[in-house]
């Protein structure tokens, strides 16, 4: 029974029936278990398909030298990073050991990853921007919830947040390095920036929408929200929706509550595909602020220190960027270097 449903049984409680002293304890032991749920450990767990870079974002957001492999799985059992937030909070990330890897290998896991993606609060699921086997996505999921109960399979669909790693193999069009003194940040071009918003959308629709029967999304509420209908419902700390929260969903709630745009643009995040790179450090920050929102009314307050943390994580040394890639011309029938285009100042 949690606190909030032991409140309501006080309410039901005749305070003929109990003396003062035994009610106090009731009262008392609600109040413990209300500041152990408020104080409670964050989870988010990462997890995707074998070699789609989970170790390597966990790196670059944290700083953490987690090892990692192209020609082998580098993950072979669950890996914890704890983060501090406010006031003794703590925000736990789990590296999940990579899913495809073989059928047996993927058999023997299912439970683990059962157990770990019903037990956190908030599950990554990452997607190779560069692969086109969202359909495969799909069927793995179905494989691990496949035992799993209605109402399991509910909340884990739920607390899924899918993401396209590696956008930085996608080439050409070409991304941008907008230069500002010895640091900046890769942005895509507009041709390459609507090839990755193809891309989210098709993973959108092939492994999200398939669950929109399941599916809930919510947000903090500031306390303004009061819009109402068969779909969104509010209280004094949360904003919630039934279904798939889709662009067009947003597009219609902001244009009938545009004084309510901020809500669903964060409830519209929920079953958002976010294409990143942790080579380039693009949208992290955008997706920390995501996992952060998505955690429930009163994270984004207890880990304001890693919300403002992310805003640094763009940031990108010119002198790195120049390594990321490079043209050599070689002029074969003279024998010499026609360009190259690291010999050219910037």
């Amino acid at each position: 029974m949690t606190w909030g449903e032991r409140v309501a049984r006080i309410d039901r409680i005749s305070v003929d029936a109990l003396d003062e002293r035994q009610l106090e304890e009731v009262r008392q032991s609600v109040r413990q278990e209300r500041d152990a749920e408020a104080n409670k450990a964050l989870s988010v767990a990462i997890m995707g398909q074998t070699g789609v870079g989970k170790s390597s974002l966990l790196n670059v957001l944290f700083g953490t030298r987690l090892p990692v492999g192209d020609l082998k799985p580098a993950t072979c059992e669950p890996r914890v990073i704890s983060i501090p937030g406010n006031s003794g909070h703590t925000l736990t990330f789990w590296d999940m050991p990579g899913i495809g890897e073989s059928a047996g290998a993927d058999l023997a896991y299912r439970s683990m990853y059962l157990d770990r993606l019903s037990e956190s609060d908030v599950v990554i699921w990452a997607v190779h921007a560069d692969s086109g086997s969202a359909a495969e996505e799909t069927r793995r999921l179905n494989r691990i919830l496949r035992d799993a109960d209605p109402e399991l399979r509910r909340q884990v669909v739920s607390k899924l947040t899918f993401v396209l790693t590696k956008a930085d193999t996608l080439t050409p069009p070409p991304w941008i390095f907008d230069m500002r003194g010895p640091h900046g940040s890769f942005v895509p071009s507009p041709a390459l920036a609507a090839r990755l918003e193809r891309r989210a959308a098709h993973v959108e629709e092939t492994v999200v929408a398939p669950w929109c029967d399941l599916l809930r999304a919510g947000t903090y509420n500031t306390g303004e929200f009061t819009v109402s209908d068969d779909r969104l419902s509010f209280d004094r700390h949360a904003v919630r929706y039934r279904g798939h929260f889709t662009e067009q969903v947003r597009e219609r709630y902001s244009a009938a509550h545009p004084e309510h745009a901020a809500v669903f643009s964060r409830l519209r995040d929920n079953h958002r595909v976010l294409p990143c790179s942790a080579l380039f450090r693009f949208n992290l920050a955008r997706l920390m602020v995501s996992v952060v929102n998505k955690l429930g009314p009163t994270a984004v307050f207890r880990f304001q220190r890693v919300l403002d943390d992310a805003a640094e994580l763009a940031g990108v040394p010119v002198s790195a960027m120049r390594e990321y890639g490079n043209f050599v011309v070689w002029d074969g029938v003279r024998g010499v270097r026609a360009f190259d285009l690291a010999r050219f100042p910037l």
